[in-house]
């Protein structure tokens, strides 16, 4: 038995156990889908805290909140629509997953802040304010976590978690995702019982035991580094004084291959940026576009002053890299496990194609055979390398794995 907390009350609870409890529905009615999840999510759990809802763009998302909101009652839950949801070896291109996070010595809090596009950091450090509202800090043995999910099409995701991370702080386990609509409108975030767009939402976990994580891509450089010489919040203008297609113009080259026009966006697709560290890993960057007058579009800002290389790399390297993501989270609780979530890069999912299930086979494979794993693809990536503050990635998997039976 152990004690846990109860917010408002000094009471102990006593309770034995940590668990991702998962249910999902392809039913082609909104209704039926999110009702049949709920319910099996809901059917083995004993103390549930907080639920994640993903949904595929397929269903009307007021429709999405107005059934989950009967289904799950007062439990608070939150969560976004993706492109894909991530459960097991499944990939599921249409459907409703429910995730329920089950042990009363959890404590959990959903926040919001926005909009996104009157100011990110803002939006961010809201979002965070929020979410911690009656969460002080945790004991020593106690382990915080924090998720995000942003709307990465009206502003700068990065700049968002810098705004969250000034209120939360460095020294907890981040991930989340952006959720970007790509101009058809389907970005939506849920939250305190909303369908939203525009904002940042906050989930802050506090586990009695410590909650892992793990950040991965397998993108390798290649080429010379170039200084970043003018940049504009996402839009990256001068590489070494000349305009920043040019270093693709010549990795290009390099392999035969063009950037102009149409072409520019599949080479850039599998040849990002990256932006060296300290401990020889690289934050990736994803180009999307090129200006008139060879500026490139991001999907997140770069600093003036950065270095920035060409990425390569293959299918493989990107399977290896996320079975070290899941191997890294599950080494880092420091026992065994009750679940994992998991946020891979839509853009991942587009280079591995039919692949997609081999990442996920290898990312259990890191976890440990039967772990529950729920997941969605998402727009950029939020995680820290090793111990160090939490950036924003994309083309990158990041895994939370949350502490199960001690």
């Amino acid at each position: 038995m152990r004690e846990c907390w109860c917010i408002g009350s000094e009471a102990p609870i006593i309770e034995q156990h940590v668990d991702l409890r998962i249910g999902t529905s392809d039913a082609l009615g909104v209704v039926d889908a999110v009702t049949q999840a709920v319910q099996a999510a809901l059917s083995a759990c004993a103390s549930p805290v907080v639920a994640l809802v993903f949904s595929t763009p397929d269903y009307d998302a007021e429709q999405v909140v107005a059934t989950a909101n009967r289904a799950l009652g007062a439990l608070p839950w939150a969560g976004s629509v993706t492109p894909a949801i991530l459960h097991g070896h499944r990939v599921l291109l249409r459907g409703i997953a429910v995730g329920v996070i089950d042990g009363g010595e959890v404590r959990a809090r959903i926040g919001v802040g926005g909009p996104m596009s009157a100011g990110a950091h803002h939006a961010g450090r809201r979002a965070a304010l929020d979410a911690l509202t009656d969460m002080p800090l945790p004991p020593a043995d106690r382990s915080r976590a924090m998720i995000l999910i942003i709307d990465t099409d009206r502003g700068d995701a990065a700049e968002a978690l810098r705004g969250a991370v000034s209120v939360a702080g460095a020294g907890v386990a981040w991930s989340g995702g952006g959720m970007d609509d790509g101009g058809d409108a389907r970005s939506v975030q849920f939250a305190q019982g909303r369908a939203l767009r525009d904002h940042v939402v906050a989930i802050a976990l506090d586990c009695r035991a410590r909650v892992g994580t793990g950040v991965q891509h397998g993108w390798q450089p290649t080429g010379a580094p170039a200084l970043v010489t003018r940049a504009q919040g996402m839009l990256l203008e001068r590489l070494d004084d000349r305009p920043a297609v040019e270093v693709y113009r010549t990795a290009a080259r390099e392999r035969g291959e063009l950037v102009e026009g149409e072409h520019f966006a599949a080479f850039a697709a599998a040849h990002p940026l990256g932006i060296p560290q300290v401990d020889s890993e690289h934050l990736v960057r994803d180009p999307f576009s090129v200006d008139a007058d060879g500026a490139i579009r991001l999907a997140a800002g770069v600093p003036a002053g950065a270095l920035v290389r060409v990425m390569d790399g293959t299918p493989e390297m990107l399977l290896a890299a996320a079975q070290v993501a899941a191997t890294t989270a599950r080494e880092d609780t420091g026992g065994p496990l009750g679940g994992a979530l998991v946020f891979d890069c839509v853009s991942r999912a587009v280079m591995l194609g039919d692949r997609l299930g081999e990442e996920l086979a290898a990312c259990e494979a890191g976890l440990g055979h039967g772990v529950p794993l729920l997941g969605c693809l998402t727009a950029g990536e939020i995680g820290a390398f090793g111990a160090r503050m939490p950036q924003f990635h994309n083309k990158t998997m990041v895994v939370l794995a949350l502490p199960g039976h001690r």
